[in-house]
């Protein structure tokens, strides 16, 4: 994956302009017919039109707001550290497939010495 724009302090409405330019994983499930609050259709009209969809609801406001905690719950039962993205990325072989994930775990690789 490659990083496709910078996410921290991005305003909301550029933000979704930025999404507009590919397929996340909220999109897949519904284009795959998984998804029972949003059709395939609805994510066709949303990629091929320059309106913005700006609603808001409570499950949306909670699920941004237990982000941290639900970070914080997983560190803590995992041993390992989850840092925030702060990007938006895309896959060079398939740049319509975008990523913008809340957390990335951070792997720390081994440290190997000839001495």
């Amino acid at each position: 994956m490659e990083k496709l724009t910078a996410t921290k302090n991005l305003p909301h409405e550029e933000w979704l302009k930025w999404r507009k330019m590919g397929i996340g994983g909220s999109d897949a499930g519904a284009v795959c017919g998984l998804n029972p609050y949003r059709t395939a259709l609805e994510v066709y009209l949303d990629k091929t039109t320059d309106s913005l969809d700006l609603s808001d609801n409570e499950a949306m406001r909670q699920g941004r707001e237990f982000e941290d905690y639900v970070a914080k719950r997983f560190m803590e039962a995992t041993g390992k550290k989850a840092r925030r993205a702060n990007f938006m990325y895309y896959d060079e072989k398939r740049p319509f497939m975008l990523a913008d994930v809340d957390r990335m775990v951070v792997v720390l690789l081994p440290v190997y010495s000839d001495f």
